[in-house]
């Protein structure tokens, strides 16, 4: 019989790509939610729905029971490092054989003083170290679908790029090669050796960026160094000083560097940040997103 594959956050922006990407390689997969129907309305009966949460450790053990691997991601929150550490407990006493954390970025857990965000995860990373379970560690940089959607908006409305990061050059990485790799770690016959640092293909300046999009729109296209942050609606006092301190970190430039770690799993390099504006800016406004998972990059 084939193993079954859990996966939190499911109904979020990335855990959408990853159970999508699982039922194409007919992977049994079971999916944790506080709102069945969201799963329903997205998968059907084509995934196992656990209906629990993390602070319920009774479902917990429910969802974790006869699984075999387990694809661990939950929003940024007071929480994060008690919630996941559950999971993991859960997964453990379940018999798992391994679990794939999406972490926070590297700069982040680097510079954790820094980083409450990067504190929680560095916590829930030296607890997986320490059970002994086989296990990968990613730890994504900004993403384009969090950090390039004021740029989308500013563009569609005639406007610049806002700097929101100052002069900083960042290596934006797209969800969907997120996901890849994570579907790649969840799926191989071995664990990948971690953690993985999965980057884009190349730092940006916004001025840099500007320039891709003059050339998209066939119009100029400046820089807009007078951008105020906005959070997303809805959003606890943690979640905006872990995105302040994200902001922060950028703008130190700690968000450049360049991995080969998409390219190296994948086989192919990651996707561009113009290839993302190119698609984002041929589509229609997008709707709401799911927001059970991820509510920013990590």
């Amino acid at each position: 019989m084939a193993a079954t594959i859990l996966v939190t956050g499911a109904t979020g922006r990335l855990g959408q790509r990853v159970v999508s990407r699982l039922l194409q390689k007919q992977a049994i997969v079971r999916v944790l939610t506080r709102r069945r129907e969201d799963a329903l309305k997205l998968w059907g009966d084509r995934v196992d729905i656990a209906e629990g949460n993390f602070s319920d450790p009774a479902s917990l053990k429910e969802a974790a029971r006869g699984t075999d691997r387990v694809f661990l991601l939950s929003p940024i929150g007071e929480t994060l490092a008690a919630d996941q550490k559950a999971v993991i407990d859960a997964a453990l006493s379940a018999g798992a054989s391994r679990i794939v954390k999406i972490s926070g970025s590297d700069w982040t857990i680097a510079n954790a003083a820094r980083s409450i965000s990067g504190a929680a995860h560095a916590e829930v990373e030296t607890h997986l170290a320490g059970r002994g379970i086989a296990h990968t560690v990613l730890r994504p940089n900004a993403w384009m679908q969090v950090a390039l959607e004021p740029v989308v908006a500013a563009l569609r409305n005639g406007g610049d790029v806002p700097a929101r990061f100052g002069h900083a050059a960042v290596s934006f990485i797209d969800a969907d090669d997120i996901a890849d790799v994570a579907v790649h770690a969840l799926t191989a016959s071995a664990p990948l050796a971690g953690p993985l640092v999965l980057t884009g293909g190349e730092s940006l300046t916004a001025l840099e960026i500007a320039r891709i999009a003059a050339r998209i729109l066939h119009r100029p296209v400046g820089v807009a160094h007078n951008a105020a942050s906005v959070f997303p609606p809805h959003i606890g006092a943690f979640e905006q000083k872990a995105i302040s301190e994200f902001g922060q970190l950028i703008g130190d430039g700690f968000a450049a560097s360049v991995t080969d770690t998409v390219d190296r799993i994948t086989g192919r390099q990651p996707r561009s940040v113009e290839g993302y504006l190119r698609a984002r800016l041929a589509a229609a406004a997008p709707q709401g997103d799911h927001s059970e998972g991820e509510k920013t990059w990590r």
